[in-house]
């Protein structure tokens, strides 16, 4: 395999492939009840190639970023990879809002001078972003409100497997021999992505190339360990592009063949785990990245049906984003041999790695042993490192730490980081005497649902909006699958009887769905209250609100 090491980019790696296995399957797009669409490796380079010289043809310079507002699918990966032949930067961004607040808070931080929308005017982001266009010829935009913004791409989601990209008269297929004028170098930034935005506004992080080169190195042995297997090993990601985990680094570092949840066809009931469960078995998918709930949930339903470790292939499930309990361990032997559970976060990268099996067991929150050339101490409220075994906030030091936001550049300085320059996770956690990282979650009144991290303050402000509604407070509740669930509380006018239905359906028409249901920020619970607990300060007490409504729903 040619070096990681050195001037590493993402275009370079997606050449090697394309040299060293042209015909291979790169990418599998499923869905159910549709033909599944295949990229090769050939096709995934050139596609991307040509995707890049196009948007330099309409006048895309190098450095531009370059926003990708289309559901995963075959469309949106060729975009992704085609940005970096133009030598500009993807951002990745989510609508959290149906008016698309966040949204076009994002487009003006980063200063976005090309979008690519689905070509239907009822999508929801097109709905969103083209209102702002003052004018629109062919790839051509002008915005007052976005000054930057010059150019839209426009992609036909509806044609099956075809890329469907609608470009403006003149614009002909690329000249491949040409791409290497405009290739991305290693120390620009790759792509933009946004954190989860428990204050409501997400930040904005950018990962260089060389960025995606490291995670890669750190998952090279467990990539090596897989191939001592079979030379060619499937991979099942359940994850969306959206978020750092889902970008696809797995293929650049293995050129393993990668199947991937086609997000065109998504339906209201969220991620549907007995279609996951299938196509794992069909793809004979040795490794899968999940989610701790789905990972659960298909052991659930395998133990349900009776069907045995003989029916998942998987040798190996990857785990991102979310503290394990012990129940991890029910799904190795069911649905896998072995599970990683691996812990960073968008601004630090790869921090450590647990290897869960029946040999080694698992104890709760347990993330395992720190990767080459991290640094890890545990500090108390004084910022006095602590002895192992002791619990106190998580602070990380290692290369290629995060140190901007964009459009944020002094904020994440001055909050983020000690005066000598280690990063605060705002995680709770300990070193144990092995050296292994327990990490139980976050310090502050943050909501971990499953991998998604929600801010009350910025939900409650929302529902605030609902008629009849004079107060809210949001908490956490406990969940088996996603460790915790949000449930809304609050006191209604005086004047007004607003059940909890109305407030429900406030906020179902309010917040974003998604395609799992852990990442939307509404509520599942809602309960009218009278009042709310106070303590001995005054202030409302959020932990005997959350005890109270842990009883009435009768969660314990």
């Amino acid at each position: 395999m040619e070096s990681l090491q050195g001037n590493y980019t993402i275009p370079k790696r997606l050449k090697y492939w394309a040299n060293k296995q042209p015909d291979a399957q790169a990418f599998v797009y499923v869905a159910k009840d549709k033909p599944n669409a295949v990229l090769t490796s050939k096709e995934i380079y050139d596609l991307s190639v040509q995707f890049g010289c196009r948007l330099s043809k309409i006048g895309v310079e190098s450095g531009t970023v370059v926003c990708i507002l289309i559901p995963d699918c075959p469309a949106a990966m060729i975009a992704y990879f085609g940005i970096m032949y133009a030598g500009c930067t993807v951002q990745y961004a989510t609508i959290q809002v149906s008016d698309g607040t966040y949204l076009l808070q994002n487009l003006r931080k980063s200063k976005c001078g090309a979008v690519i929308l689905s070509s239907n005017p009822n999508d929801q982001a097109n709905r969103i972003v083209s209102q702002h266009f003052d004018t629109v010829s062919g790839n051509n935009v002008t915005s007052k409100r976005f000054p930057h913004l010059k150019n839209v791409i426009y992609t036909n989601l509806n044609l099956g497997a075809e890329l469907g990209f609608i470009w403006q008269k003149g614009v002909k297929l690329a000249d491949n021999s040409n791409f290497e004028e405009v290739t991305a170098s290693a120390d620009h930034v790759a792509v933009i992505i946004q954190t989860s935005g428990t204050t409501g506004v997400s930040k904005l992080i950018p990962l260089y190339h060389t960025q995606f080169g490291s995670i890669e190195i750190g998952l090279k042995s467990l990539s090596e360990s897989l191939h001592a297997l079979g030379s060619r090993i499937s991979l099942f990601d359940q994850h969306s592009m959206t978020w750092a985990t889902g970008l696809p680094f797995w293929y650049t570092l293995s050129g393993d063949r990668t199947i991937l949840l086609d997000r065109r066809f998504n339906s209201d009931e969220g991620l549907d785990i007995r279609f996951v469960r299938d196509t794992i078995v069909q793809e004979n998918c040795q490794i899968a990245k999940l989610s701790a709930a789905s990972c659960l949930e298909l052991t659930d339903l395998i133990q349900k049906e009776s069907l045995g470790h003989a029916t998942s292939p998987l040798n190996t499930v990857l785990l991102v984003g979310q503290p394990l309990k012990e129940n991890i361990l029910t799904v190795v032997g069911s649905l896998t041999k072995t599970v990683y559970n691996a812990y960073g976060g968008s601004e630090i990268g790869l921090v450590s790695l647990k290897k869960i099996d029946k040999e080694t067991g698992f104890d709760d929150f347990n993330t395992g042993s720190l990767m080459e050339m991290v640094n890890v101490k545990i500090v108390d409220e004084d910022l006095k490192e602590v002895p192992n075994g002791t619990y106190g906030h998580v602070l990380v030091n290692k290369p290629g730490i995060c140190k901007r936001y964009v459009g944020d550049e002094d904020d994440l300085m001055k909050s983020k980081f000690t005066g000598d320059g280690w990063f605060f996770t705002n995680d709770y956690g300990c070193l144990t005497e092995k050296g292994e990282l327990i990490v139980q979650g976050r310090f502050d009144d943050v909501i971990m649902r499953g991998m998604n991290y929600f801010h009350p303050s910025w939900i409650e402000n929302i529902i605030r909006g609902c008629p009849g509604v004079a107060d809210v407070l949001i908490v956490k509740v406990p969940d088996k699958f996603l460790l915790n669930e949000i449930c809304a509380c609050y006191i209604s006018d005086k004047d007004s009887d607003t059940c909890p239905q109305k407030v429900t359906d406030f906020c179902r028409m309010t917040f974003v769905s998604h395609d799992s249901s852990s990442k939307t920020a509404c509520p599942k619970y809602f309960l009218q209250m009278d009042a709310f607990p106070v303590n001995k300060n005054g202030k409302f007490d959020r932990k005997v609100l959350e005890e109270k409504a842990t009883n009435l729903l009768n969660l314990l």
